[in-house]
């Protein structure tokens, strides 16, 4: 390009940066994306400032392009210093050849500061044996180089060479660390040389297991950081992001958020900041805000391997190992040796059980790095996550025995075994990584984990073992393994299955314990979860950090079907299938609140098609997508065994278990494929809501009707009213206001017909998970009106599910058993009813209940 051309161009993104937009379009959108400079408020500078100094502090902060035009008025000064800003502006936004071109000019003097800046850029772009090959030849030189063997270190550990990377780090901790424990800290006063010492600590520490057993290594490290930026240089941005790192290490994403944001206050478009805050939002399944941080990468450098190999991970995360392959692909094909890109697409292909192919990339890291842990690791975590735990657990002893010094798989793995209920081996496991680390968030809060755990009271039935806290929680032991017992045949039968190991049932006194339990779950319901042949429940009762009482038999129906449908196909069924399933084994009526839903979804055509209904249960768009995934699921279920049959389900169960993808199941089971199946479903949907009469002419009525009965009642004109409820139940059987008026009107002495009232009193216990006073009034009237004791048992029974802790539910069923004759049921209650009632005057006395259990 000719120099009257570069003018012309300068002089159009200058227009432009200062407003003129008129010349925009002149110029192509190519040029725009690679020279218009940043949207960033402009820089005040001192008076003194040179068009260099500009030029650094702009790229310094993250004003990239800008540095570039500044630059162009640079006409002479040192030429080392032009080089090193043009290249680390040029290699920020993606122009790398071109930073290599402008470093490596004859007038540019090989100082070391440049040769450090070479390798950086030849490490960005895969080229890692030249980076090394340069950094060696720089000390054999410099052999003082803090920079030299920093890079050294952190370039070889890339190439899977921990030799040669902890014998880098190595000179720097005999040459500074010494320095870092008394008062010769003060004498830094270089920001970048003491923040590259924190780091080569820290890398020292983490490679040699030097973290264990000293308490004050990982304060020391963090002092390093603090001392850069916070006494030598406030304005130095890059210390926070090694803080950030180091905090990351030790897996406190918390900590290494905050040093971020102070970083990118600074620099705004720091592509390593925004990749660390990518990762931690996946950590946690923000998958949301991982995507905005990989489009603040994308803006800066749209070529980055760095984002392709981050959204590899948020599609893998996702579920989604096709898609997962293609940035996978991208970076291989810029970077044929990038054992982490290897790594993912080995991962993605184990997802999709193409092991041959997954043992032939990892061969390929093998090939680069025969001792690699790095990319065993990455395919651990993928299949752990999506519950394939043996061949995680496989994974995951390969990557600790080839870095024994890693906390990161000890971790993995002791997560794994703990949501698969090997306890025993995970407390090994992660006691472990503790004796590496101890400063380690995650592996302490497993830890505490399983301490608790290990202290809660059992009892083991044939099929099950439930472990609660006997002291908060004394009624649950009394109940939950009878009840399981007595479903375990028919959801075993429904299904053809059995699985072969005891599932463990864990009742954890508050929500926060439970929150800990189903870490790593991203998709879990609000009470309950199913991690492996571990079911984790939130007690049923009322009290702080609880969610109040519920109908735990609901609960543990629909998580136990995860455990017959899961373990069936290997973790391998449909999510929405698995969930339609598990809601359609409750046994309950559909949920009142699911009807205007699914009714509005259904006729607005807004239900999920067969390909985004998955993706609804992890990545909800909107605040009832997840509900609507559940109740979509189930009708779906509803809808294969009414047209194709009950075998249908299990053949469709037994493909998926062969690692089928959704289409192909449908289209060998089904015989349609997977669009027309959601068209014929959607038909079938219409004329199940039809009679639901949510349509604007009988929601008119309704409400009309509704206005009517209300006039009635306050008129006491009962037998009416009764009429007329009866007639805005008929157009809205699934509202429950028409119900609960009409259960009152049959209740009362004007009206008093209790073999009416039952019909809606059922209905409304049947949807009532939290409130037992239903089920109670149901056994009060087939015990009292109806003269049917057996059929009092059974809702007086499901009254004290629904609210254990309520004496009230206790005294009824006694009463109830005294009239059945059911001897052993009676005792039970005689023992429980004086628990209770102390249960209740002692949580009163704690303050730990919200309100009186009715």
């Amino acid at each position: 390009m000719t120099k009257a051309w570069v003018a012309v161009g300068v002089l159009c993104l200058w227009s432009i940066a200062s407003g003129q937009d008129m010349v925009r379009e002149a110029i192509p959108q190519k040029w725009i994306e690679q020279y218009l400079p940043e949207k960033l408020p402009e820089l005040r500078y001192p008076a003194y400032y040179s068009d260099l100094d500009k030029a650094k502090a702009q790229v310094f902060a993250g004003r990239y392009k800008t540095a570039l035009i500044t630059l162009q008025k640079v006409t002479k000064g040192d030429a080392a210093q032009i080089a090193l800003v043009k290249a680390e502006a040029m290699a920020a936004v993606g122009r790398r050849e071109e930073a290599l071109a402008a470093l490596s000019e004859a007038a540019v003097p090989q100082r070391p500061s440049v040769q450090v800046m070479k390798t950086r850029v030849l490490a960005e772009m895969g080229r890692l044996d030249e980076a090394i090959a340069g950094l060696k030849a720089l000390l054999e030189k410099e052999p003082q180089s803090l920079a030299g063997h920093y890079y050294l270190g952190a370039i070889s550990e890339r190439t899977g060479d921990l030799t040669t990377a902890r014998q880098a780090y190595e000179w720097v901790h005999k040459t500074y660390y010494d320095q870092w424990q008394g008062q010769g800290a003060r004498e830094f006063e270089d920001a970048e040389q003491v923040t590259l010492m924190g780091r080569a600590f820290d890398r020292h520490a983490a490679l040699t297991g030097a973290y264990a057993n000293n308490p004050g290594l990982n304060k020391l490290v963090l002092r390093v950081f603090v001392k850069a930026y916070d006494v030598i240089d406030r304005a130095y941005w890059p210390a926070h992001v090694a803080a950030a790192e180091c905090f990351l290490f030790h897996n406190d994403p918390k900590e290494a958020t905050a040093e971020i944001k102070l970083a990118l206050a600074a620099n705004p478009n720091d592509a390593r900041c925004h990749e660390l805050l990518a990762l931690i939002a996946l950590e946690s399944f923000d998958f949301d805000g991982a995507e905005r941080q990989i489009a603040m990468m994308r803006q800066v450098d749209a070529t980055s391997a760095a984002v392709d190999l981050v959204e590899a991970r948020l599609l893998l995360q996702e579920r989604q190992p096709v898609q997962a392959e293609l940035p996978g692909r991208r970076v291989l094909a810029k970077q044929p040796k990038s054992i982490e890109a290897m790594g993912l697409l080995a991962a993605a292909y184990a997802l999709e059980l193409k092991e041959d192919k997954a043992l032939e990339m990892l061969a390929a890291v093998e090939k680069l790095d025969p001792h690699n842990a790095s990319a065993y690791h990455d395919v651990a975590d993928v299949l752990g996550a999506m519950r394939q735990y043996p061949r995680a657990e496989k994974m995951y002893e390969v990557a600790i025995e080839r870095a024994p010094w890693w906390t990161a798989p000890r971790n993995g793995l002791g997560l794994l075994l703990t949501q698969s209920g090997n306890e025993e081996k995970a407390k090994v496991v992660l006691e472990a990584a503790y004796a590496l680390d101890p400063y380690n968030f995650r592996t302490t809060n497993y830890l505490i984990l399983l301490d608790k755990l290990a202290k809660m009271a059992r009892r083991e039935s044939e099929h099950f073992v439930v472990f609660y806290d006997a002291r908060q929680d004394p009624v649950i032991a009394e109940y939950f393994t009878d009840y399981l017992e007595s479903i375990y045949g028919a959801v075993c039968a429904d299904f053809k299955f059995e699985p072969p190991d005891k599932t463990l049932i864990e009742v954890f006194p508050t929500h926060e314990a439970f929150s800990v339990r189903t870490t790593g779950s991203p998709w879990i319901g609000t009470v309950g979860a199913c991690t492996g042949r571990v079911i984790a429940l939130v007690a049923p009762r009322r009290g702080r950090n609880t969610l109040g009482p519920f109908n735990w038999t609901q609960v543990l129906r629909h998580e136990y079907t995860h455990i017959v449908t899961l373990t069936a196909t290997e973790n391998r069924i449909a999510h929405w299938m698995t969930e339609g399933l598990a809601v359609m084994e409750e046994h309950s009526p559909m949920r009142s609140e699911w009807a205007p839903m699914l009714y509005k979804a259904v006729t607005k055509n807004q239900l999920f098609d067969m390909d985004a209904l998955t993706w609804a249960f992890v990545r909800p768009r909107k605040p009832q997508d997840r509900t609507l995934a559940y109740a979509q699921s189930w009708m779906i279920c509803r809808y294969i065994e009414e047209k194709w049959g009950r075998d249908a389900i299990l053949r469709m169960m037994a493909d998926f278990k062969t690692g089928k993808p959704q289409n192909q199941v449908l289209l060998d089971v089904l015989k349609v494929n997977s669009a027309d199946f959601s068209k014929e479903f959607f038909a079938w949907a219409q004329t199940q809501v039809a009679p639901w009469g949510y349509d604007a002419d009988t929601a008119k009525k309704h409400a009309e009707l509704e206005k009517k009965g209300e006039q009635l009642m306050q008129a006491r004109q009962y037998a009416d009213a009764a009429k007329v409820w009866e007639e805005a139940a008929r157009l809205q059987p699934m509202e429950q206001l028409p119900r609960q008026r009409l259960a009152g009107l049959y209740l009362s002495q004007d009206v008093n017909l209790p073999e009416k009232a039952v019909e809606h009193l059922a209905m409304l216990h049947g949807v009532a998970l939290k409130d037992n006073r239903f089920g109670k009034r149901l056994a009060r009237l087939y015990m009292d009106d109806l003269k049917d004791p057996k059929k009092a048992e059974q809702y007086a029974l499901d009254a004290v599910y629904t609210e254990p802790y309520d004496p009230d539910a206790h005294e009824l069923l006694a009463e109830v058993y005294q009239k059945t004759g059911n001897t052993a049921a009676l005792e039970r209650e005689k023992k429980m009813i004086p628990i209770v009632k102390e249960w209740v005057i002692q949580n009163r006395q704690n303050a730990t209940l919200e309100a009186t259990p009715r």
